[in-house]
This record gives C-alpha cells, sequence and structure tokens, in this order.
C-alpha cells in the first residue's frame, strides 16, 4: 500500500519521477518488487510439500498448479493495491480503500453476474483442484495490466506532466 504513497508523502516522488527512469520502468520496478515478495514467500512454502514427500510422495501437478493460481492473484491484487497506492498520499487510505475494494469484489457478483470479472477470489477456484482454466488466467492477467496500465496513465497526468 506504500508503494507510491509513501514515495508521495515523504517528497521523493518528483525525485523518482525526474530520474532517467520512464514511467514504465518505474511501475514495472515497483510491480515486480511486490512479485518477488509473493515468490520468494511461495518458494519458502515448499518446504511443506518436502515434508510431506518424507511420509508419502504426493501430487506435485495440482501443487504447481495452485502456486500458479495463488502468483496470478497475488500479481492481480499487487497492481490494484498499486493502483489506489498511486491515488492518494496517504498509506492507511490506501490500505483502507484497497481492503475495501477487495471485499466488496467478493459480495458484489452476487448482486449482478457482471461484477464477477473483479472478484479475484472466484477465479482463483478451480486452481486447487488442479484445473487451469485458460478463461480465468487471461482474466487475472487482464485485471493486473489493466491496473498497471491505469497507474502508468494516472501518475503523469496527476502530476501535471501531461496536459
Amino acid at each position: 500500500m506504500r508503494m507510491f504513497a509513501e514515495e508521495r508523502k515523504n517528497g521523493t516522488e518528483q525525485l523518482l519521477l525526474t530520474s532517467p527512469r520512464s514511467i514504465t520502468e518505474i511501475v514495472l520496478g515497483k510491480f515486480l518488487a511486490g512479485v518477488s515478495v509473493i515468490v520468494i514467500t511461495l518458494i519458502f512454502s515448499l518446504i511443506y510439500y518436502a515434508i510431506l514427500c518424507f511420509f508419502k510422495a504426493p501430487n506435485l501437478v495440482p501443487t504447481l498448479v495452485m502456486i500458479l493460481g495463488f502468483l496470478l492473484v497475488g500479481m492481480a491484487a499487487i497492481s490494484i493495491g498499486m493502483f489506489i497506492s498511486s491515488l492518494t498520499e496517504n498509506q492507511i487510505i490506501s490500505a483502507v480503500v484497497t481492503i475495501v475494494f477487495f471485499v466488496s469484489s467478493w459480495f458484489l457478483p452476487n448482486l449482478n453476474d457482471n461484477f464477477s470479472i473483479i472478484d479475484l477470489m472466484s477465479n482463483y477456484q478451480k486452481f486447487p483442484a488442479g484445473l487451469i482454466s485458460m478463461s480465468e488466467v487471461v482474466n487475472l492477467l487482464g485485471i493486473t495490466v489493466v491496473f498497471l496500465s491505469l497507474i502508468h496513465i494516472s501518475e503523469p497526468t496527476r502530476l501535471g506532466m501531461i496536459s
């Protein structure tokens, strides 16, 4: 939640944006840093798989598919959190708005099926069964790309760099 909000609060955003890096490089760098935290966590979680292998050989394919699904959901969640962080200066406001967005995305599909596109957990439901649904993979990657693009569009506009 503090990827952009903390930069703005500390006044280092101007320094970052006037560096020889483009907005795309800055956004992707911050995104890849967030994704690397998830990847490292998933690698450490494989310790549990190794413990299970000691007692009995579990099926590897459903485990890898579930990890892929979790990574895709994590990437979408990071991009949404980054976008909301890019809109505000306060990381607490960013965190609260992001949490409200995720909680409301769980309940909105009950009102109308059109909202199921933004529900990350409904896009994850087939992965724990070991099934890779291309529509869910494309939807999660699409959410990630859309919100990263929104950051790329909103950041220079908000700073007055583009009229």
